[in-house]
């Protein structure tokens, strides 16, 4: 009777055992070197110095089908080792919608932000290979646009030309130009594009009359010509820019009195 009993807990004893291990070994599993040594944030842990970890190798049949599984599951990795469609041999994983290729060249490829070397301009760009614009932005707003056209575009996200800019330009500094060769930039009042005029017919064509002013208060200046469109008339005063009103078809009234001794230039195109 005493060896039944005694009998009887060592194997309840070696039941405790086997439940007690098998928690602990479903808790964590460390497979190959030094199996006491575990990391404790890996739920498996792989060691070993000669040999590898070996994904289950299965024929997939596009990125958009689960076949041969049954259906995505995100985090599942797997090697394809077909081509097929727009598959190709490589490590596979999903995303839970589809499959995304482990790619190496991709990977380390990538744009640095201190700069890059050894790049090759036949094969390194900054830009998109699909049907879409690239953006820059600061501050979480877009500031430059190429669309998928080609143009360009600062300030605005639907540029119309090659180069669509939306605000002030300013340019620091110019070369010496020549007037008997070299054209001039206009531009449109409506649209804003710039056209080029050349510069011997833009000065050719300009009339300009001097006064100086006799009595103070005088407002009433003739111009050269017979006006017929206000907008190709500049008044100065003392080498400043002034606007004025019409006063009748061949004079103008300046926005202020000037002075007796002001230097009052008009300069009209035809």
């Amino acid at each position: 009777m005493k060896y039944k009993f005694f009998n009887q807990i060592l194997k309840i004893a070696f039941v405790s055992s086997i439940v007690f291990n098998c928690t602990t070994l479903h808790s964590q599993i460390k497979v190959g070197n030094n199996p006491s040594t575990l990391d404790p944030n890996a739920a498996l842990e792989i060691e070993s110095v000669n040999k590898g970890l070996l994904l289950p190798r299965l024929a997939l049949s596009s990125t958009t089908s689960t076949t041969p599984l049954s259906s995505f599951v995100p985090g599942m990795f797997v090697y394809n080792i077909s081509t097929t469609n727009d598959i190709t041999p490589g490590i596979y994983y999903s995303d839970g919608l589809k499959w995304i290729k482990v790619n190496a060249a991709t990977l380390t490829n990538n744009w640095s932000l201190n700069g890059n070397s050894g790049t090759d301009s036949t094969n390194s760009f900054l830009g998109t290979t699909d049907n879409a614009p690239l953006l820059l932005k600061t501050n979480n707003t877009e500031r430059l646009r190429i669309t998928e056209d080609g143009n360009l575009g600062i300030g605005t996200s639907s540029p119309l030309a090659a180069l669509h800019v939306k605000g002030q330009v300013i340019i620091d500094s110019f070369n010496a130009g020549n007037l008997a060769n070299d054209n001039i930039i206009v531009a449109n009042q409506t649209d804003g594009r710039l056209k080029m005029v050349p510069a011997t017919s833009f000065i050719l064509g300009m009339h300009k009359r001097n006064e100086i002013v006799q009595n103070s208060g005088q407002t009433i200046f003739n111009t050269p010509l017979q006006i017929d469109n206000p907008d190709k008339i500049m008044l100065y005063r003392n080498g400043v820019m002034i606007a004025f009103t019409l006063n009748n078809s061949n004079s103008i009234v300046s926005e202020i009195p000037c002075l007796m001794g002001d230097e009052i230039s008009i300069l009209q195109l035809k």
